[in-house]
């Protein structure tokens, strides 16, 4: 007997746990249970508005999760569950390894207390989820100077329902940092925050929420439920520190990007990252400056992108330049053209402290590992600090309009 999903409550909550909506989850349950089907028979058997059918199954196949066809009548199939959630089950492993870590800290923490005489004992206060929920409100609220988060899916859910609290506080000056997960990038939850809010991507595994230095809440993504401690007690402390050390190190990023498609977003980090981290040591550029056209700087970009996930060099150029025209805009506010005319592509920044000139090159290297000669054309920096890099190609390419 085939087991029967659609109706049933528990998969629905479960698949929300991986970052979908209701709608979403309920549309995916239908075709894994009954496979491949057109539009309508979708928002029948998921109980959909026939309105939100359309928008849930395009968000579906951007979180690569489903396939629609591209003949009429349209009909979509799920992909299949082991590989559609491959992906965020690592993620969960992983984050299962880092708490295991934390816990080993936070033993070490208890073990070097216990052999301290005189030390005083603190208390913290566990919530379950609907407490939890009230209370970040009551904080967001009462908050007079800074709030600061490390968040997941499960994180962001939850603070979307804050969405009042988190207004009062940006009206109130409060200063607002969130370091969110790769997994938070397109997140529907994120179109209700306040634009008045600094956001960076980092390679997190937690749900941790200070606010004004003085109270941090920590909460359980599996079950919701939190534990609520002031900062005045040494893991207070140690929590502080770590999220300025795990700021420092994650990258910034524009509105734009938080609601760019999540597969696109995802690679624009990545390769941000190793454009702008692995690419220094003690803070040198390792790209030569003075000869961008050597095979040594096309070298040390090869092999940093070959250890990427994104296979730079593997992947088809209007992708690439959507990938590396989001990096500029984000971080240069910049962005990379193609002129036909020429046969030149440039790559331009409006910022005077950071050069572009490893973008230029890792642009030139995946043109000549695609058999495509090319040089770098270094033009003057203008007296705004705006800079661009043009790249002589040998042949022409077939690039699609940019957005």
């Amino acid at each position: 007997m085939q087991m029967e999903i659609n109706n049933n409550s528990d998969f629905i909550g479960s698949l929300e746990e991986f970052g979908l909506s209701k709608y979403e989850a309920g549309a995916y349950l239908t075709m894994i249970g009954k496979g491949s089907l057109a539009a309508s028979e979708i928002a029948y058997y998921a109980n959909l508005p026939r309105t939100k059918v359309y928008s849930t199954l395009k968000k579906l196949e951007k979180k690569r999760l489903s396939v629609i066809s591209q003949r009429k009548p349209l009909i979509c199939s799920a992909i299949p569950p082991e590989e559609a959630f491959n992906e965020i089950v690592k993620l969960h492993e992983r984050r299962l390894k880092n708490m295991k870590k934390i816990v080993d800290k936070l033993q070490k923490v208890n073990e070097d207390g216990q052999r301290i005489k005189g030390s005083e004992e603190r208390r913290y206060f566990v919530l379950d989820p609907n407490s939890a929920l009230i209370k970040v409100e009551t904080l967001f609220s009462s908050s007079r100077f800074s709030i600061d988060a490390i968040l997941d899916v499960w994180g962001i859910r939850l603070i979307s329902q804050c969405k009042a609290s988190l207004i009062k506080a940006v009206t109130n000056g409060v200063k607002i940092r969130l370091i969110l997960s790769n997994q938070c990038i397109g997140n529907e939850n994120l179109f209700s925050f306040p634009v008045d809010i600094d956001v960076k991507i980092g390679d997190t595994f937690s749900n941790m929420i200070t606010v004004d230095s003085n109270n941090i809440v920590s909460i359980n993504s599996s079950n919701g439920r939190a534990a609520v401690f002031t900062s005045r007690d040494i893991l207070g402390l140690l929590h502080i520190r770590n999220f300025e050390e795990v700021w420092n190190k994650s990258i910034e990023v524009k509105q734009h990007l938080i609601y760019t498609d999540p597969s696109i977003a995802s690679k624009v980090v990545e390769l941000t990252n190793i454009v702008e981290n692995r690419l220094s040591t003690n803070n040198v550029l390792l790209v030569d400056s003075s000869n961008p056209n050597n095979n040594e700087s096309v070298s040390t970009l090869s092999k940093a992108a070959d250890k990427s996930d994104i296979k730079v060099y593997e992947t088809d150029v209007n992708e690439l330049f959507k990938i590396i025209n989001s990096a500029l805009r984000m971080g240069y506010l910049g962005g990379i053209k193609y002129d036909k005319g020429n046969n030149t592509v440039s790559v331009q920044s409006r910022v005077d402290n950071k050069s572009i000139l490893p973008w230029a090159v890792l642009v030139a290297s995946y043109f000549k590992y695609n058999h495509n000669d090319s040089k770098i054309i270094r033009n003057p920096m203008q007296d705004s600090g705006a800079e661009t890099i043009q790249i002589k190609l040998s042949n022409p390419i077939f690039l699609d309009q940019i957005e």
